[in-house]
């Protein structure tokens, strides 16, 4: 049942419902192809600034083989929102909020995250060596500055790939 007209705040349920599913700047419709070619057993992601938890939804929903471990998400965000990703997130045993202390093999940064230079470098170490490095809306400019200035402060020589509007690269 909605409660509003704001598509900002419908559910996952509510926005299929709607016929506005999946959402077009997430970065699973990119990556999901490269995490699923990792060379580990079970992939364990970290999301940085995962919103209303759709992008993990999305990826948890087509992973097909279990490839997929376990997603990690950080939130930023106000009250209202975070309600809508504990909803959202309620039955999925594969999503914790619950942050392990531990290196991840995928490391994903929302655009929307504030100062995000400084999320970037922030979480870059929390990449294990051979995995992804990512994030969404690689055509807009606050995010490929950020990329710039980050790669430059960190001297990251590996060049960046672009898949449906995702940037990310491996890890070395």
């Amino acid at each position: 049942m909605l409660l509003t007209t704001d598509p900002e705040l419908f559910t996952v349920q509510e926005s299929k419902m709607m016929g506005i599913w999946p959402p077009s700047d997430i970065v699973s419709h990119g990556l999901l192809p490269y995490i699923k070619r990792l060379r580990v057993d079970k992939v364990s992601i970290l999301e940085v600034g995962v919103h209303k938890g759709e992008n993990a939804i999305q990826m948890l929903s087509n992973d097909e083989r279990e490839r997929i471990g376990m997603i990690y998400g950080i939130f930023y965000g106000d009250k209202n929102i975070k309600e809508i990703l504990q909803k959202n997130t309620a039955n999925e045993s594969r999503f914790s909020m619950d942050v392990p202390n531990e290196d991840f093999d995928v490391v994903i940064i929302n655009s929307e995250c504030k100062n995000l230079t400084g999320k970037m470098e922030k979480y870059y170490n929390k990449v294990k060596s051979n995995g992804i490095f990512c994030g969404n809306n690689h055509d807009k400019k606050h995010v490929k500055e950020a990329l710039v200035d980050f790669r430059r402060r960190c001297k990251i020589g590996t060049p960046i790939l672009v898949s449906n509007g995702s940037f990310f690269w491996y890890k070395r």
